[in-house]
């Protein structure tokens, strides 16, 4: 039997005479239909200006991108693995910029391949409570897939503000700027 949010339940809790035991995860619903979503994405698209760029840019690494994320938010993953994220960055971001596309259409194309994702979902019957769910855990990824093309898209940018302050972010450094230390205390942390 599916739980509510539309997980599976462990095999031992399983009723064998259930008919709703073969009902796919939204996870695997999306999964096996990663092509109808690309192509819902792309219907999706169609009027927008910034999609006259040849089909094999415009999808770039799309279909290599999908599944991981796809996988990443059936985990419950709050963040995308460092492979994803540069992938996403070299791969996407850098060639948008390419190609081009202007700022506000990087973050309307994940929007849009959000959308596709739940008009799938919705087409195949899965129901409303499990979408929502799925929707929220793909949301948060989809959020850091519009941070990292974006750095991928100003890589130029951000590699000549390196040695300037800039890495002090991913070097662990404390940032004083942050607010968490106790000047109270001789700005020891606090």
């Amino acid at each position: 039997m599916a739980q509510p949010d539309g997980e599976r339940l462990p095999p031992d809790l399983l009723d064998p005479s259930d008919t709703r035991l073969a009902a796919p995860t939204p996870y695997e619903v999306l999964l096996g239909d990663v092509d109808h979503i690309l192509s819902e994405w792309r219907d999706l698209v169609r009027l927008e200006p910034w999609t006259r760029i040849p089909a094999e840019r415009l999808i770039d690494s799309f279909p290599e991108i999908l599944p991981r994320l796809i996988r990443l938010a059936e985990s419950g993953a709050p963040h995308m693995d460092e492979e994803l994220k540069g992938h996403i960055t070299d791969g996407h971001g850098f060639l948008r910029r390419e190609d081009a596309l202007p700022l506000l259409a990087v973050a309307e194309e994940w929007s849009h391949l959000k959308r596709a994702c739940g008009n799938v979902l919705a087409r195949r019957g899965v129901p409303e409570r499990a979408i929502g769910t799925a929707m929220q855990r793909l949301d948060v990824l989809v959020d850091d897939a519009i941070g990292y093309t974006l750095r991928g898209y100003y890589r130029l940018e951000l590699d000549g503000l390196r040695g300037k302050g800039l890495e002090r972010r991913d070097s662990g450094v404390h940032d004083r700027r942050s607010g968490s230390t106790d000047r109270r205390t001789r700005g020891e942390p606090g």
